[in-house]
């Protein structure tokens, strides 16, 4: 009888522990998230003491991504008043973890990804900001959200 239970139990807790081993990723699908996006924030916030935010849409800027089927991307973003940047590269999604590779740039930014209908909200990748004009970078997260 002894022997019946330790064997029930050891077949219990293999299939509990395959089942904890599954891939179980959320977030959204690469197919869901391909297309043309504008931003509606394209926020900074300093990770220093105290923590500045500033959002470059609501300062007039304005921000548009490519997400692009075939894992290339375009951020074309103007600050106001000033010509528009473009970033280019690769993108991948693992889960919630939304990546891209800037071309020629031995870096990624990675953000959380998370999807709402047509609103893809991007948040906390470690970029550069410079928050007071000195012409210094300071470490920030970086959060954008966007619309189709």
């Amino acid at each position: 009888m002894l022997r019946a239970c330790a064997a029930a139990i050891a077949i219990l807790l293999a299939g509990s522990l395959a089942a904890c081993n599954k891939d179980t990723k959320t977030g959204p699908k690469a197919s869901d998230i391909t297309g043309q996006w504008s931003a509606t924030k394209v926020e900074y916030v300093n990770k220093a003491a105290p923590a500045t935010r500033v959002d470059l849409i609501a300062l007039g800027g304005a921000a548009t991504m490519a997400i692009n089927a075939d894992k290339s991307f375009a951020f074309v973003i103007a600050e106001s008043g000033q010509p528009p940047d473009t970033t280019t590269g690769v993108w991948k999604l693992d889960g919630e973890m939304f990546e891209v590779t800037p071309t020629g740039m031995p870096f990624s930014w990675v953000w959380q990804a998370a999807l709402s209908g047509n609103s893809l909200t991007l948040t906390g990748a470690d970029m550069e900001y410079d928050f007071n004009g000195d012409n210094v970078m300071e470490q920030a997260d970086q959060n954008t959200a966007l619309v189709r």
